[in-house]
């Protein structure tokens, strides 16, 4: 309590405090929304982003003719998937049905109902045999069903495979094979003379095959809600995804072999015309989404107040350090070491910061319980938790880092002018002043 009255009773210590207040305040705004939007993209994404390989296949024919052709045409589709699984570096491949994950490929949501409880979750379609789920590495929790099984006797429109999540929200356990969820889609119903008609909302039933580990769609999304639901149809025009040995780099393939795959995966009417990894769809789909743009926006806007932090409160420590040789050389001349002088610069400042970032945040605090804190990731699903999902956690934890980083820069910038104070001669510090 002593200490704190002698640091209060300079008048230059309390403008830095009411510096710091207003730092805090300012570090608040800008560092929340960077610390949620960090922790959403840096979320498992349930996969290996890094060696899965999207090969985009085109057709010399016209959209009429590849549809009036579909069947005849079909085997050139199995027979540019075996060219991809023959090559090198290839582990697996499969033919995405619809939307392949992770390649920012708008997927439809739908809600899904267990009795009256339902949840809102991502669709993603698969073939029967296909292998997707090997592919992307995603692994089944049903005891009895491993992966390598999880696309085998699966109905058409009949089955559906759930994530951790979705099953969780939906009935509280991940033991949910065998049992019947429902799918809510609008379909339409003719009226007696089969011209006009009208959508009725319907529930339709869905196997459960199995429950697979949780996965992302984008790295900018939050929830690992996704339904894959069994769809049939020919290979025909149809991305391919195909995993590399882990050996291999995603980008090295690219280059490499894009001009060779552009000329060697060719068949009569069908072309690979475009490959990409989906870490570099994943950065393309963040850098031109308004998430991105958003997340862009609030990096700069916490460097902006990190950089004026640094700058600012360097100054007015330098000064306010500065002015205090005289007190310093006064002490070392009563018989105070070098070290202890040192010691109490530092103490004095870590005194000062702990109950100015405090007073700060006690006044955001009335801000926050008034408009709330940054939420720009909202769930659909209350069994995917968060820490900024709850008020307290989310406050304690951003205080805390903005603490740190105002501590921090500001034991530094009175670090070092103070070292530089304790190393002069004691004549040197009282003549100077």
């Amino acid at each position: 309590m002593k200490q704190l009255k002698e640091i209060f009773q300079r008048k230059t210590s309390i403008w830095l405090a009411l510096e710091l207040i207003l730092v805090t305040l300012a570090c608040w705004w800008a560092f929340d929304p960077v610390l949620v939007s960090y922790t959403v993209t840096n979320l498992p994404m349930g996969y290996d982003a890094d060696r899965l390989v999207r090969f985009q296949v085109a057709s010399t024919l016209q959209i009429h003719e590849q549809m009036d052709n579909l069947d005849a045409f079909a085997p050139e589709g199995e027979t540019l998937l075996q060219k991809i699984r023959e090559m090198d570096e290839v582990v697996e491949a499969y033919p995405a049905r619809s939307v392949p994950i992770g390649f920012h490929s708008v997927s439809s949501n739908g809600y899904f109902f267990n009795g009256n409880d339902s949840l809102l979750a991502w669709q993603y379609c698969f073939m029967p045999d296909s292998k997707m789920f090997e592919v992307y590495g995603i692994e089944s929790i049903t005891p009895g069903v491993p992966t390598s099984q999880l696309t085998r006797d699966c109905e058409y429109q009949k089955s559906i495979i759930l994530t951790r999540s979705l099953a969780m929200g939906l009935f509280g356990t991940t033991d949910v094979a065998g049992r019947t969820i429902f799918r809510a889609r609008d379909e339409w119903e003719p009226d007696d003379d089969g011209i006009n008609g009208r959508f009725e909302w319907v529930r339709k039933p869905y196997h459960i095959r199995a429950v697979v580990e949780d996965v992302r769609i984008e790295p900018y999304d939050r929830d690992y809600s996704i339904a894959f639901l069994c769809m049939g149809g020919p290979l025909w025009n149809v991305p391919i995804i195909a995993r590399l040995r882990d050996d291999v780099s995603g980008d090295w393939f690219v280059e490499a072999r894009r001009q060779e795959i552009q000329h060697e995966l060719v068949t009569e009417h069908c072309y690979v015309r475009d490959v990409q990894t989906a870490r570099q769809v994943q950065k393309e789909t963040i850098d031109i989404t308004g998430v991105g743009r958003q997340m862009r926006r609030n990096l700069l806007i916490a460097a902006f107040f990190a950089i004026n932090l640094a700058f600012g409160v360097f100054g007015t420590l330098l000064m306010y350090t500065r002015q205090r040789r005289e007190e310093a050389g006064v002490r070392r001349a009563f018989g105070a070491t070098r070290l202890s002088v040192f010691w109490g610069f530092i103490r004095e400042a870590w005194l000062l910061t702990t109950i100015s970032v405090l007073l700060g945040c006690i006044i955001y605090f009335q801000y926050a319980t008034a408009h709330g804190l940054y939420d720009g990731f909202m769930s659909r699903n209350p069994a995917v938790h968060l820490w900024f999902d709850d008020f307290w956690p989310h406050f304690l934890v951003v205080s805390a880092v903005v603490y740190l980083i105002i501590l921090c820069t500001v034991l530094i910038g009175t670090a070092i002018p103070a070292w530089r104070i304790c190393r002069s001669t004691i004549t040197d510090a009282i003549k100077e002043e």
